[in-house]
């Protein structure tokens, strides 16, 4: 079975600026069992995570549009070949409903990683009725964000499906933790960055032994702050002190051995995530996770992390003081997280080949 993957145009297929949607598609290729059958499109990168990635460039200029010009061209490059596939469409509605008009020969799948209510193309409910009508499979990252899709839309369909992110864990055991506390993200307003600063800015000159980590930048893969917001959150924390650190973007790799030596994971999203990589890293790490409870993070984190209703800087100084003060409850938690650990890659990628061979045996066996 061979399967089409067309990324977002913004998304970056490299492990120098991907970001969550390039790193979900990475992490999904390497234990498929269609690992050899899958290319992905996207745009054009020079070291891209995959050999079987073709990189498109765009022409804004005639086609309106980034996103339009990259699926007009994947149909110009692909229209010569007539063996059968799946194509699989991420986070771009809009492009499934113009992909459905120009190909009615191979199943077509629309993966939403974001609330489709916000998003071009499904924001209706006669848009999403549409996408339930022509789509063979339409997948979310979560419960939460499957439910926002079907807001008014009270019939059941049989082409809807959850299949949540996923992250391969290479450790065998929980790792040796040292007192580090880490926010890792984009340093934009929903994701709450500046809640970590300001709960950081309380605890700071009591918690002396502790160092506080800031990981990321507005946009995967920017050498430089480039917004003012993103300026003045980082220059604010600077100045708390000796024991607070800045590391920009780095690469997931890199942030995953940061991961595996910190004791606790903030995940203060003042949006509703829907279902973060940057949290399932710290659950695999071992991390105690505190996030706020919206989005997917409450499906993800039920029973084994630490969620806050409504969540301010003051609620999130009283649950980083209480692990921060009990090693035994810190140390309860990062088991947990460790041992109750569920997104395993390789599982999520034999839920993701069963859709799959799903899809394709309904839309090719009749």
């Amino acid at each position: 079975m061979k399967i089409d993957v067309i990324l977002p145009y913004k998304e970056i297929f490299s492990s120098t600026k991907a970001s969550a949607v390039s790193l979900t598609v990475k992490n999904s290729i390497e234990f498929s069992e269609f690992k050899n059958d899958i290319t992905v499109y996207g745009q054009h990168t020079n070291r891209p995570f995959y050999k079987k990635f073709v990189g498109l460039k765009s022409n804004k200029i005639i086609h309106f549009s980034n996103n339009l010009s990259l699926i007009k061209k994947y149909i110009k490059l692909t229209s010569l070949n007539k063996e059968k596939k799946i194509i699989e469409i991420h986070n771009r509605p809009y492009l499934f409903n113009y992909l459905s008009k120009k190909d009615n020969l191979n199943p077509i799948v629309l993966y939403f990683h974001n609330d489709p209510l916000t998003m071009k193309g499904s924001k209706t409910i006669k848009q999403r009725l549409n996408i339930i009508k022509k789509a063979s499979g339409i997948v979310f990252v979560s419960e939460f964000i499957k439910n926002k899709f079907l807001t008014n839309i009270e019939t059941k369909h049989n082409n809807i499906f959850v299949l949540p992110n996923g992250i391969k864990r290479d450790l065998k055991n929980l790792p040796k933790k040292q007192k580090k506390i880490l926010f890792v993200g984009r340093l934009v307003k929903e994701k709450g960055v500046q809640l970590f600063v300001d709960a950081i800015s309380e605890i700071i000159s009591e918690f002396t032994e502790w160092e506080y980590i800031i990981i990321g930048t507005s946009k995967a893969g920017n050498e430089k702050l480039k917004t003012n917001f993103e300026k003045k959150v980082i220059n604010d924390f600077l100045k708390l002190g000796k024991n607070v650190k800045y590391l920009g973007f780095v690469d997931n790799h890199k942030v995953k051995e940061i991961m595996n030596t910190s004791s606790i994971l903030i995940v203060p999203s003042i949006w509703d995530d829907p279902f973060p990589l940057t949290a399932l890293e710290g659950l695999a790490s071992g991390q105690a996770v505190i996030a706020s409870a919206r989005g997917g993070l409450v499906e993800m984190l039920k029973d084994i992390g630490i969620l806050i209703n409504d969540i301010n800087s003051k609620k999130l100084v009283q649950e980083m003081k209480k692990l921060m003060i009990d090693h035994k409850k810190l140390n309860d938690f990062q088991k947990k997280s460790w041992k109750d650990f569920i997104y395993q890659q390789e599982e999520v990628s034999k839920m993701q080949d069963k859709i799959r061979k799903t899809i394709f045996k309904n839309f090719f066996i009749k």
